[in-house]
């Protein structure tokens, strides 16, 4: 049985790489052919903590939430009992970063402000496709005063820091 039982959403709009995100740092692998996540897809990882909490053990559940538009009516439902989100944009589309706004303020008003969160840039990459700057997300972030990571699924660069940080500040808040 694990110390900590823990729920965690992957919030952002769809193709941002969530589901991308999720395979690395369970799997640690990477295709280029994920279908778009058709309301939400549940995944869970059993790891040993360190630190302060060294020997201590989490049964991590992580729902990845389908970005579409045609499933924000369920977000309630998914984002209810999570204990932390990933916040997913994807440097490479406007978009996406135009829309946390909306993906943050669904989480607060479900879960309340001192949810934790963290941030997550993918696609890193992709450089010669970016369009959102280190500094405009870094403007962001602090909007919301959370962190910000920079990912990519494809390499896996910073994918594990981004799952351990977030999993690291809940339990420290449990």
């Amino acid at each position: 049985m694990a110390d900590y039982v823990l729920k965690i959403c992957l919030l952002g709009d769809g193709a941002v790489g969530k589901t991308s995100l999720v395979y690395r740092y369970i799997e640690n692998r990477f295709s280029r052919d994920f279908k778009s996540t058709l309301g939400v897809n549940l995944l869970k990882k059993k790891l040993t903590l360190d630190g302060d909490f060294a020997g201590k053990t989490a049964s991590v559940q992580i729902w990845d939430l389908g970005g579409q538009q045609a499933y924000r009516k369920l977000r309630k439902l998914y984002l209810e009992g999570s204990q932390g989100a990933l916040v997913v944009f994807d440097i490479t589309s406007q978009a996406s970063f135009d829309h946390l706004d909306d993906w943050i303020g669904s989480l607060i008003e479900i879960r309340g402000d001192k949810v934790p969160m963290i941030l997550i840039g993918n696609k890193i990459d992709l450089e010669e496709n970016k369009v959102i700057t280190q500094e405009q997300a870094d403007e962001y972030a602090k909007k919301y005063n959370i962190p910000l990571i920079l990912t990519s699924a494809a390499t896996g660069e910073k994918v594990e820091e981004a799952f351990k940080d977030l999993i690291m500040t809940i339990v420290k808040t449990i």
